[in-house]
């Protein structure tokens, strides 16, 4: 019987030695394997950890290394660290794609450095496309206050590529605005590591012929556009027998002169042979110009650019009316009297600038601050099989749309507004059309006309169109600049008499990408998260009740825990 005894407890001690081995094996063998793959399951309901098709697509076919520099690291604050944190998440997600070919290190560019070494740092990263951000944090006595650089520069190939990871955004909360850069943190990168490593740059014509806006009145997003990597190039529309299908979208900048129908034409066919087009039309004669110039006003008249019918085919039709809202619009200043020999100088809301919101239902809008609008025009759409609209820019729910002929003048500048007459809602003003479009000359075109187009290829009439993009935007301002007293342009959304700065940039750039991207890159911008905040009430009613149980009941569930075992494991051997 002791023999026995004695044999039962050498075995469960050797039972107990072989299953420790056993056990640090397993977990030696588990981060031996988790050093070489990164696994993680996304649980999350909004799918925020996961990365789109065309992300891992791209990741998967780089040809060199993506070293990536992100320059948010030190004492952050808890905001900053949840940024941080989840931009660490999402190139952990792309090198587990590509581990070799993505490679990346986080820094604070400005530990331990002295003031002027701080100032020639930030000075070389703002040239990089870099800024920094003012950090206050309050302590007990007093506030310090810091810099930080919440941003990364991409390296690919022996080129650069600068990525704000924190948005802009005025109106939204902080909290909000940290959310919707997170958001935003997987369409930066894989649009930063896109145009380092495509061989093929964009390709976009500005249209010129009609009296589109110049490359003056346009510098800030010309210049902003090749930096972003797109080859930009001006085409005078009568130089060409047609416009050539390499560029992948043309824009159309506030034309002033009629188009003939050859220019008609060449547009529409490019247009059925999948060419994008971003159209920004003044469907009036209405300029602000020709206003202050007037001691009577301007009478506003329809601009007849002739392009009514080519657009109603397409699904629009700009409207005869000058949109003006009273919720949300930009202001002028006008002189209220003389303080010796000085003008005396006032800003009035202008409700012919209406600020334009969205609805957060596209990659082009989402997340988007209000753009600004001068003498803009409604959009219906029409009726068109095959294309599908999306309206990307409205006005607020207390607009109305002013129909012309009429005139314009500052005799009701200042003066309260009369909310009764401003109850049209959300009047479109930017539209998206996406299909297959029918040729506005269907039907229209002589036999000999097609008998001579039919015999040359490149310039065969074609009826009914590839698949193609366009975006129609009734007001030709939204992508004009305004200019310094030198001539200089200000940032394109910068309102000098506000000293605001909207979103017309960021709109106008989405729409070029979004007409030029065929990896769909731009649909990450789509990816929603929703921001779950405490109720502050409940949070502070009840913060006796939270502690207990955040702090308090952990503790005590593991001393039971403890106890049971000890129990159950002295009534185990006892026996």
């Amino acid at each position: 019987m002791e023999n026995s005894k004695t044999k039962n407890k050498k075995f469960s001690k050797q039972e107990a030695i072989t299953s420790l081995v056993l056990s640090l094996a397993v977990l030696l063998l588990l981060n031996v394997v988790a050093a070489f793959f990164y696994l993680r399951f996304d649980l999350t309901a909004e799918k925020r950890y996961s990365l789109s098709t065309s992300t891992k697509t791209l990741v998967n076919g780089l040809k060199d290394e993506v070293v990536i520099k992100v320059y948010l690291d030190g004492e952050l604050p808890a905001g900053f660290v949840r940024l941080k944190d989840a931009t660490k998440d999402i190139l952990n997600e792309m090198r587990a794609i590509n581990r070799a070919d993505i490679q990346f290190q986080f820094q604070d560019p400005l530990e331990g450095k002295s003031e002027a070494e701080k100032k020639d740092i930030l000075d070389e990263l703002r040239k990089q496309g870099l800024t920094g951000t003012n950090l206050t944090t309050q302590g007990k006595d007093a506030s310090t206050q810091r810099i930080i650089v919440p941003g990364v520069i991409v390296h690919y190939a022996g080129q650069s590529f600068p990525v704000q990871l924190l948005e802009n955004q005025a109106g939204f909360s902080p909290q909000e605005i940290l959310n919707n850069s997170i958001v935003q943190l997987e369409y930066k990168f894989a649009n930063a590591i896109k145009k380092l490593s495509q061989y093929r740059q964009p390709r976009v014509a500005f249209l010129q012929g009609n009296g589109e806006l110049s490359r003056f009145d346009m510098a800030d997003i010309l210049n902003t556009l090749i930096a972003q990597r797109y080859q930009v190039q001006e085409m005078n529309i009568d130089s060409t027998f047609g416009i050539p299908s390499r560029f992948d979208a043309i824009v159309i900048a506030k034309p002033r002169m009629a188009f003939d129908e050859k220019q008609k034409y060449k547009i529409d066919q490019y247009i059925m042979r999948g060419g994008n087009v971003l159209w920004l039309v003044d469907k009036t004669t209405a300029d602000m110009d020709s206003l202050k110039e007037s001691l009577t006003g301007q009478f506003v008249v329809d601009r007849e650019l002739n392009l009514d019918d080519q657009l109603f085919k397409y699904g629009v039709r700009i409207n005869d009316d000058l949109v003006q809202d009273i919720n949300l619009s930009g202001a002028i200043p006008l002189v209220i009297g003389n303080l010796g020999n000085s003008p005396q100088t006032q800003l009035f809301p202008w409700f012919y600038s209406p600020y334009l919101i969205s609805q957060n239902n596209h990659a082009i809008n989402r997340n988007l601050d209000p753009v600004a609008a001068q003498f803009a025009s409604s959009i219906d759409t029409v009726k068109s099989p095959g294309v599908h609209k999306t309206i990307l820019l409205n006005t607020t729910d207390n607009s109305k749309a002013l129909r012309t002929p009429t005139r314009v003048n500052f005799s009701l500048v200042g003066e309260r507004p009369d909310p009764r007459y401003f109850t049209q809602k959300n009047l479109p003003i930017a539209v998206l059309l996406e299909g297959n479009f029918q040729s506005v000359f269907k039907n229209r075109l002589a036999p000999e006309f097609l008998a001579v187009s039919d015999s040359l290829e490149d310039l065969k009439f074609v009826a009914e169109g590839k698949a193609a993009k366009q975006i129609v935007i009734a007001d030709g301002d939204i992508i004009r600049n305004e200019k310094r007293n030198d001539e200089s342009a200000y940032p394109l959304g910068y309102q000098p008499y506000t000293r605001q700065t909207l979103a017309n940039k960021d709109f106008i750039l989405n729409c070029i990408e979004y007409l030029t991207d065929n990896a769909g890159l731009l649909e990450t911008r789509n990816k929603e998260v929703k921001l779950r905040l405490l109720d502050a009430t409940k949070v502070s009613e009840s913060k006796t009740e939270i502690q207990l149980i955040n702090v308090v009941l952990p503790i005590v569930l593991t001393i039971l825990g403890g106890l049971a075992f000890g129990y159950w494991r002295k009534k185990r051997y006892a026996k």
